[in-house]
């Protein structure tokens, strides 16, 4: 599956991606939760509110844009080097490309954000019923 969406990010975004695993891995991830979800730990006592984070966005824990607004406002960022990580698969990429991939089409639970983690970028599953994307700066 990985080499799929790895494949399928070149051919169609021209996005260079790595995947990432081992103590990267749960660094980084460990690093995505505290930075951008610490309300979700506060109110459940869990760092992933009802098994996806972005229901930490829909359920009103964290504040976010969601829908256009969402998806114009990671448009406009600059392009840096980047992270995806496919929550459904469980799996991390390190990625670089000329422009920010339009994840939406994958109807799937994706984060993109930068390796500063300066904001995150999540398509959601259900976004054909009006949950997601959502763009969102650090918790505070």
């Amino acid at each position: 599956m990985m080499d799929d969406f790895i494949a399928t990010l070149n051919s169609d975004h021209g996005t260079a991606a790595i995947a990432v695993d081992g103590a990267t891995f749960r660094d980084i991830n460990q690093r995505l939760l505290e930075r951008f979800f610490p309300n979700v730990k506060k109110a459940t006592g869990k760092w992933v509110y009802n098994n996806y984070r972005w229901h930490g966005y829909a359920f009103n824990h964290e504040t976010a844009l969601s829908g256009d607004a969402a998806f114009e406002c990671y448009r406009e960022q600059t392009v840096a080097p980047f992270y995806i990580y496919h929550e459904f698969d469980d799996s991390l990429f390190d990625c670089t490309a000329s422009a920010w991939p339009d994840v939406r089409a994958y109807d799937n639970d994706i984060y993109v954000f930068p390796h500063d983690m300066a904001w995150l970028f999540t398509t959601t599953h259900e976004m054909s019923i009006g949950l997601g994307p959502f763009f969102a700066a650090p918790s505070t």
